[in-house]
């Protein structure tokens, strides 16, 4: 069953003796998505994200709900797929450098993340899609009818959590001791069971 804001709340009620209504912890749920997603542990459904790219471009848009990137690997305007993309280890001072010695267009071999683009070198000779796999940051809406994109796996690291954070920002301590523990336990549970994807971009 999937796990959706009225179960987490009906359990933190159960568990810390409350009657929270409809919206009253959704700051608390955000936050412990904001948590586990900065563990990696939220990856966008496949094949990721897709960005079009065509002659004569020099970037591609990075996803709304990046958190940390897995690959990018190019395909043709004809379908064939290319290597994915290499980071520039000089970072983007680097492709400036590239950029200004080369006025070569080509298939892209290379990527640099700066502010909300993916920087590619060399210049596209021609059209491009690019699929970006990823890890995601989740949706910051909770609400009755909002999609909780974690998989009932989490569903535990969820409850924990949201109990956890309600104690803490209502400075209720002894709840506090009792679940910081049992929620850090259940997120290094998830942490072991979900490894980084194996990816060639580096950090």
């Amino acid at each position: 069953m999937a796990t959706t804001e009225l179960l987490i709340r009906t359990f933190v009620n159960g568990r810390l003796q409350e009657a929270f209504v409809a919206n009253e912890i959704d700051a608390e749920i955000v936050t412990c998505f904001n948590d586990l997603t900065k563990f990696n542990l939220l990856k966008a459904p496949a094949p990721g994200a897709a960005e079009a790219g065509v002659d004569g471009d020099v970037s591609i848009a990075v996803p709304a709900d990046f958190q940390k990137l897995i690959s990018i690997t190019p395909t043709t305007d004809g379908g064939v797929q290319k290597a994915p993309l290499r980071p520039i280890p000089g970072g983007f001072k680097e492709y400036r450098n590239w950029m200004s010695n080369s006025i070569y267009r080509g298939t892209p071999t290379h990527y640099v993340k700066y502010g909300e683009k993916f920087f590619v070198w060399p210049t596209l000779n021609a059209s491009f899609d690019f699929e970006i796999e990823y890890y995601k940051n989740h949706d910051q809406a909770v609400g009755p009818i909002a999609a909780i994109a974690f998989l009932d796996t989490f569903t535990n690291a969820l409850n924990f959590g949201t109990t956890y954070f309600a104690a803490l920002f209502r400075k209720k301590t002894s709840y506090v001791n009792i679940w910081r523990p049992i929620y850090f336990e259940e997120r290094a549970l998830m942490i072991r069971l979900n490894p980084p994807e194996p990816s060639i971009v580096g950090a």
